[in-house]
């Protein structure tokens, strides 16, 4: 689907009547740097669809409609001199900061609310933003306090996530208030991938941008970083907690080849068991913020 979508969108950006053979890798250079490199994408991202390109012209190649494939070599463009911070997990005053702010009062009401919840979420289960904004009320087990993860980024995404305690009554707010089957209702798809955590993602960046400044190597995704670091804390204080149970709530593969085949998985209690030992590892000062408040009251 995100071939597709890539391949569309550099057709819409030309003339209706270009034709495949008349891509030159000048224009294709141009298209790299003048559409993808100024949408605000990562490299990563501009990368992938100069692949989804690439792997089109190939195919084209092999059957005789063009010559050369004008998107080889245009990716990978990264400069030496201005590397990438790496990204990481957030520090406990980070995340003091990001949850003693309501996000209405940046971003409005409407995604205000929407990342008052799914920071918390984020933290407390390590899941996606585009896991947790394709939640579904039917995914949700209320009698397991937990939800279930149909689909990921990989085969091993799909899961059952038991909720922590203190994550439960947002998931409760979420479906008593869903007007149209998701847990969060009324996002709105957008996107080159229509995906529904679009524009959440950014008005996350925003949030985060006011509240810690810019850069600094952190971004949604390092509330997942924080949940695998508290998790890693939590199996020296539980053995409810190891190798294969943080796999299994990360989504990941499991440690070992004889899991990842013969094993059945673990059962919802084992799962809970590891949850409940964050308690252990999450600083005090952020577990008073996560329960100070309920959806920025």
């Amino acid at each position: 689907m995100q071939h597709v979508l890539a391949i569309k969108e550099f057709a819409q950006s030309q003339p209706a009547n270009c034709t495949v053979d008349r891509i030159s890798r000048r224009i294709a250079g141009d298209y790299v740097s003048r559409v993808l490199m100024q949408a605000g994408g990562s490299q990563k991202t501009v990368n992938r669809k100069i692949s989804s390109m690439s792997s089109m012209w190939r195919w084209l190649r092999k059957r005789g409609f063009v010559e050369e494939n004008p998107w080889q070599g245009q990716g990978s463009f990264g400069s030496a001199g201005k590397q990438e911070r790496p990204k990481r997990a957030y520090e406990a005053q980070e995340l003091v900061r990001l949850l003693n702010v309501d996000p209405r009062t940046v971003v409005g009401a409407r995604y205000g609310l929407v990342l008052f919840d799914l920071i918390r979420l984020g933290l407390l289960t390590g899941c996606r933003i585009g896991e947790l904004c394709q939640l579904r009320v039917e995914d949700v087990i209320e009698s397991q306090q937990a939800f279930r993860i149909p689909q990921g980024k990989t085969e091993n995404a799909r899961r059952v996530m038991p909720v922590h305690r203190l994550g439960w009554p947002v998931i409760q707010h979420r479906m008593a208030s869903s007007s149209d089957g998701w847990v969060f209702s009324g996002l709105t798809p957008a996107g080159p991938d229509g995906k529904r955590s679009w524009i959440v993602v950014k008005r996350y960046a925003t949030f985060r941008q006011a509240i810690l400044g810019q850069g600094g190597g952190v971004d949604f995704h390092s509330f997942r970083r924080s949940f695998a670091t508290y998790l890693e804390r939590a199996s020296t204080h539980s053995m409810a907690v190891n190798s294969s149970v943080i796999a299994e709530l990360m989504g990941h593969v499991k440690p070992t080849l004889a899991l990842a085949v013969y094993s059945s998985g673990l059962v919802p209690q084992q799962l809970r068991a590891a949850i409940d030992a964050l308690d252990h590892v999450i600083e005090p000062e952020v577990i008073r913020h996560l329960g100070g408040k309920l959806r920025g009251a």
